[in-house]
């Protein structure tokens, strides 16, 4: 979650507007000033752009796009469900008990699958989010011994090779992969590169809202951070090979 965390800051278009300012300032200080004032000005220019609805929900939408978001009972039977952490979680029994099955959360959307009888098996991988996962599905009435818990992985390439080693140990190689909309071309071609085979079973979007789509809100920088995360995060994992 550190390392995330981490990443999401870089990915964060404030931060990238400082780093453009630390990189216009030397040059205008060695006279650069053609350099150094467009640069400056690319700073504001991306803030707005970042802040703009119409253009960060269109980085979400390719991302979200590529896999159909559809009922649990509609997916074709698996060897595994493997779900993977990210998200707040708790051991403690939440006030609304719905909540821990909503197909919005990843968790809760793998308890579907399962309930579905989608597969036999639950994997639950994240290093400080598979045991909360692993306590809010036994709440749920998921046997523990239909769960397998990864409790390494910091990060998605660790998911994948870390789970993908416990698949293999079971005779597992076809699962149904849960994790967040937007995160789940990354995560998928993680997998895949282990060689599984990856029905991709993305947790449902959260409800929309109608907004002014040209209209710039500071709440759209967050979600900007988290389309850059992933866009990055895909070219680096190409890059080395990880998906």
């Amino acid at each position: 979650m550190w390392n995330y965390l981490v990443n999401l800051s870089i990915s964060h278009p404030i931060t990238q507007a400082w780093l453009l300012a630390g990189i216009a300032i030397p040059l205008l200080l060695l006279r650069r000033y053609r350099l150094g004032f467009a640069i400056a000005a690319i700073a504001p220019l991306w803030l707005l752009l970042c802040a703009t609805p119409a253009f960060t929900q269109g980085l979400q939408r390719w991302l979200e796009g590529q896999y159909d978001a559809r009922p649990p009972a509609t997916y074709p039977v698996a060897d595994a469900i493997v779900v993977l952490g990210g998200e707040k979680l708790s051991v403690e029994t939440p006030a609304d008990p719905d909540s821990e099955t909503d197909a919005r959360t990843r968790v809760g959307f793998g308890y579907l699958l399962f309930q579905a009888g989608r597969a036999p098996k639950v994997f639950l991988s994240g290093q400080g989010d598979a045991q909360p996962m692993a306590a809010i599905l036994e709440r749920q009435g998921v046997p523990a011994t239909a769960l397998r818990l990864e409790t390494a992985s910091r990060t998605t390439y660790e998911n994948a090779r870390n789970t993908a080693a416990l698949l293999r140990g079971e005779g597992r190689r076809t699962i149904l992969l849960v994790t967040s909309p937007a995160h789940m071309p990354r995560a998928a071609a993680s997998f895949e590169k282990q060689g599984l085979r990856v029905i991709p079973a993305p947790a449902l979007p959260p409800a929309s809202t109608r907004i002014d789509p040209w209209q710039p809100r500071r709440a759209m920088l967050w979600d900007a951070s988290h389309a850059l995360h992933e866009y990055i995060g895909l070219w680096v994992y190409r890059w080395r090979g990880w998906a």
